[in-house]
């Protein structure tokens, strides 16, 4: 089997990345997706997202390369591979791009092409990617409702019972108005935790930067972050999530030694030698790769062995298309201890309908894993025609 295609497909909506000021659903980003298309000569294809500056990349991976080794574009160097060679292929492309990229677009695209590939690789053996990855431990897992902070405890509290009403379990609420007023943080956390209820599982985002950011970056002083996991510890929130500076490895680790609540982040770590470095220096109580940015399938599969070996969970970031949840959830299904799926409850009408899925709550707010050959998700290529730019 030889690659014979790698097509970046750039798509553009009309709605714009906004949370909502009442209890009406928030909006993920809606202006551009970016969604990858890998073809063989055997007749089978990969699809996958990717979360990133969408028109840059696609020119990273089918723009104009150089003839010097580290400055190729990804799609040159796959055509004409076998793409069973999953491992290799990574190497390959890290290497080919590694002037460029190694972390950022670049690995942000390698994570993207490295799904398709394993993908291609689990339809070739017959089988779905979790028994090709080492088999399924689980057919389900619990969902939660993922989305924005409103603007006012009463909107909070019926947004709320709105994902209650739905048959959700858990619920995270992130960015939004949050980290603008602590007083407000805390009665819109209060309100959230009164209407789910002590049974339901309440999880924090508070980010790391606002998200109306205009250039006046200010973070977070340890101190702050400290009463902030206190106050979250008040109202038996789940966990606290990247809501430190990235690249600031010692703060979470110092945060995370004083919190009583859990802390939750890695959706910004890629490659397996920094989630080696976050997870080595104690940085959380869950890792969250997400798929379209870590390094892929390739490079989740071993973050879970180095969580497994930490004692520490694994919940994948998966906050765009079904096509991501869909790679969740076959690496989800294959873990020792499986706590959740984010669900993204905002998407726009854009990364709502690149791919179609039959995912439906159970009774105990729990999605069924698919087991058919691939990834149990399949693109909607009118939607894609109709959407598509270039």
């Amino acid at each position: 089997m030889r690659i014979t295609d790698v097509e970046p497909i750039l798509l553009r909506g009309e709605a714009t990345y906004q949370a909502s000021a009442g209890a009406e659903e928030a909006t993920d980003n809606g202006d551009w997706q970016l969604i990858i298309r890998v073809a063989t000569d055997a007749g089978i294809t990969g699809w996958a997202d990717v979360e990133t500056l969408a028109p840059a990349a696609a020119a990273i991976i089918a723009g104009q390369g150089m003839s010097i080794l580290g400055f190729r574009t990804l799609g040159e160097l796959l055509i004409g591979e076998n793409p069973l060679d999953v491992a290799r292929l990574w190497d390959k492309l890290y290497i080919g791009s590694a002037y460029y990229g190694r972390r950022g677009i670049g690995m942000q695209c390698i994570s993207a092409l490295d799904n398709c590939m394993w993908s291609i690789r689990a339809q070739a053996a017959g089988m779905s990617l979790a028994r090709l990855l080492g088999g399924r431990r689980r057919d389900r897992v619990m969902a939660y409702a993922s989305t924005l902070f409103r603007e006012t405890p009463e909107a909070m509290h019926a947004a709320a019972r709105g994902y209650v009403d739905r048959g959700f379990h858990a619920v995270k609420f992130g960015w939004g108005v949050f980290g603008e007023d602590p007083g407000r943080d805390r009665d819109l956390v209060a309100a959230a935790r009164a209407a789910l209820g002590p049974d339901r599982h309440l999880l924090v985002d508070p980010g790391w930067y606002p998200a109306g950011w205009k250039g006046d970056f200010r973070p977070r002083s340890r101190r702050d972050n400290i009463a902030l996991v206190r106050m979250l510890g008040d109202y038996n929130v789940g966990w606290c999530e990247d809501f430190i500076h990235p690249e600031r490895f010692d703060e979470y680790a110092a945060v995370r030694a004083e919190s009583p609540v859990h802390i939750a982040a890695g959706e910004q770590v890629a490659t397996h030698w920094e989630f080696e470095r976050f997870i080595g220096q104690g940085c959380v109580d869950v890792i969250q790769p997400d798929l379209s940015r870590c390094g892929g399938i390739t490079v989740a599969a071993k973050v879970a062995g180095m969580a497994e070996e930490a004692g520490i969970d694994l919940v994948p970031h998966s906050w765009l298309t079904h096509l991501l949840t869909g790679y969740s959830l076959q690496l989800i299904a294959t873990l020792p201890r499986a706590r959740f799926v984010e669900f993204n409850v905002s998407q726009s009408p854009l990364t709502a309908g690149i791919a179609t899925a039959s995912f439906t709550l159970d009774a105990d707010g729990c999605v069924p894993i698919p087991d058919t050959p691939g990834i149990g998700v399949e693109v909607n290529p009118d939607f894609i025609a109709a959407h598509r730019v270039n």
